[in-house]
């Protein structure tokens, strides 16, 4: 194209120089998006049984830790894990609480699920009691 006479003319393309052409498309403003990341899972909590594993999980936007994320399509952090069940011991029947161990007192405060008391008074945390 070219001005003649205050107007604007359209030139044959063969007869421009295509090395003075200007870029048609230019960036003018970019910025890096918006992502979740995470780190691996931790170890589960427990060996057996229910336990958690955590994990963190970070917006950032280029090298920068921001809030600007979707909170909708957020990975979780934090989820339950369930290795194996926990192996169960079959009751004794001979068991007898230890001699020298206030068993009434466990069992008054609810210390039979502790694993001292519920070996220690075997007996005795077995026992129905009100």
């Amino acid at each position: 194209m070219e001005i003649v006479n205050g107007k604007i003319k359209t030139r044959n393309p063969t007869d421009c120089d295509i090395t003075k052409k200007p870029i048609e498309e230019t960036t003018c403003f970019e910025r890096p998006c918006f992502k979740w990341y995470t780190t691996p899972w931790s170890e589960c909590t427990k060996t057996c049984g229910v336990g958690v594993r955590m994990r963190d999980v970070k917006c950032y936007q280029g090298t920068d830790i921001v809030r600007g994320c979707d909170p909708l399509v957020k990975p979780v952090g934090k989820q339950t894990c369930d290795l194996q069940p926990c192996p169960t011991e079959p009751p004794d029947d001979s068991c007898q609480d230890q001699a020298g161990t206030n068993c009434a007192l466990a069992i008054k405060v609810n210390l039979c699920s502790h694993w001292y008391y519920s070996k220690a008074c075997c007996r005795s945390c077995r026992a129905p009691h009100s």
